[in-house]
């Protein structure tokens, strides 16, 4: 018998069909469920992984995510900077071109005081490239300081999460904002209190300094050179900043020595250090 004759068998089985197709549908978009679902759990449990974002009260601290934007701050806090920016220098470094920002802005009038860890000032490419201290900026050294640190007028602080000496390191744990409050307060009295201790590094303007001759009669250029050579700095990277060859350097380095009855580097460098005490 055909379909014809029996109506009810056509619809049935496209009732059937239906019913399949809509079962079919059914599944995919529980299989897309559990898939999103499962993927949701595995953001959360790395999320829950991740060490927590300190959370401050009244916008007091945010923190900063990202190379490009971490940078975009860096730049955007030293250009609204009135006064002066404080900074304790130390590998490694968001930027790697520098920071031409400070030059604008001491251009404009802002000051800059830098405390240099003796490890910014033999970081590959750093001390061996001429006027890596800025014309203006006023610069110290110690042998080490507890943190990357940047102060914009006594009233934002910018520092890194982590302390560890990793570039990529840094870069992901992320930088953290402070906004006026005890907490700026008190790393600007670490700043001040560290500054104190550091060894002033006088750079040569540029243009000012030959070859061979000055040293007889620049004392000047001493005071650079005893300067660079307290801060810890290595030779070669000396001759750079003072544009002399390693041969000027060291003869002149001998002569002082015998100027000043020292035996030795480190009593030259003690001797220095009395006469600037005293």
């Amino acid at each position: 018998m055909s379909d014809a004759e029996h109506p009810g068998t056509a619809e049935a089985e496209a009732a059937d069909a239906d019913h399949l197709a809509a079962l079919s549908g059914l599944e995919a978009v529980e299989s897309a469920v559990a898939s999103v679902r499962e993927r949701l759990g595995a953001l959360a449990a790395k999320r829950a992984a991740r060490p927590a974002e300190p959370v401050m009260p009244g916008g007091i601290a945010e923190v900063v995510h990202g190379e490009a934007e971490q940078q975009r701050v860096i730049e955007q806090l030293q250009r609204e900077a009135r006064k002066e920016v404080l900074i304790f220098v130390r590998p490694p470094y968001v930027a790697t071109a520098g920071n031409p920002v400070q030059r604008e802005r001491l251009a404009a009038g802002v000051g800059y005081r830098s405390l240099y860890e003796t490890t910014a000032l033999v970081y590959p490419g750093a001390a061996d490239m001429p006027g890596f201290v800025e014309p203006g900026e006023l610069a110290r050294a110690v042998p080490s300081v507890p943190m990357k640190l940047m102060i914009v007028d006594a009233e934002r602080a910018l520092l890194p999460l982590s302390g560890s000496r990793d570039r990529s390191a840094v870069s992901s744990a992320g930088l953290l904002l402070l906004h006026r409050s005890v907490l700026v307060e008190a790393l600007l009295e670490l700043f001040e209190d560290r500054w104190l201790r550091g060894t002033p590094l006088r750079m040569p303007a540029p243009g000012t300094v030959g070859e061979e001759p000055g040293f007889p009669g620049f004392p000047e250029l001493d005071e650079q050179l005893l300067s660079l050579l307290m801060s810890g700095l290595p030779d070669k990277a000396i001759a750079s900043q003072l544009g002399i060859s390693l041969r000027t350097l060291q003869r002149r380095i001998r002569s002082l020595m015998e100027s000043t009855g020292t035996a030795n580097r480190t009593q030259l460098a003690w001797f220095v250090a009395q006469q600037r005490l005293t």
